[in-house]
């Protein structure tokens, strides 16, 4: 059996014990994840390892990797140049909530830098890697589409 690797959002998460998916018509998409509290109806649409998963209207991404392209993906991480600055940028739309941090602060890997609400739902973006807060493009209050410029790491 091959083993897999799958990220919701970009964070890696478990399989629940009891739940797993089946196909009503793949070829249109649906299904229904089944589990000890009954059925819930998605949609999955996508290909290769990047999907998207339709559930209770909100469309959440989804990497699914077998071991051999999570290795892979993490030796081509490995080889990229962390000297440089970086800049982290909305990977969903909504409304700047909070900012964790100033420019000037250093940061570790992991760190809590902002808070975006989406949906009525809070999610914080952390620090991709080491470094010094460089430069902070909004401010709390500010409403950011996907893709927007949000601070500059180096």
């Amino acid at each position: 059996m091959t083993e897999y690797e799958t990220r919701v959002a970009g964070e890696p998460i478990m399989p629940l014990d009891g739940w797993r998916l089946e196909w009503i018509d793949p070829r249109r998409g649906t299904a229904r994840l089944v589990g000890p509290e009954g059925a819930v109806p998605v949609v999955v649409e996508g290909a290769g390892t990047d999907w998207v998963v339709t559930l209770h209207g909100r469309r959440i991404p989804v990497t699914v990797r077998t071991w051999r392209e999570r290795v892979l993906a993490e030796a081509e991480n490995a080889t990229r140049s962390d000297a440089g600055p970086i800049d982290i940028k909305a990977t969903l739309p909504g409304l700047i909530v909070a900012v964790a941090v100033r420019a000037g602060d250093e940061v570790e890997q992991g760190a809590s830098l902002l808070t975006i609400e989406a949906m009525k739902m809070q999610n914080e973006v952390r620090a991709p890697r080491a470094g010094r807060v460089v430069e902070i493009v909004v401010a709390s209050g500010q409403t950011v589409a996907t893709g927007a410029a949000l601070l500059r790491l180096a």
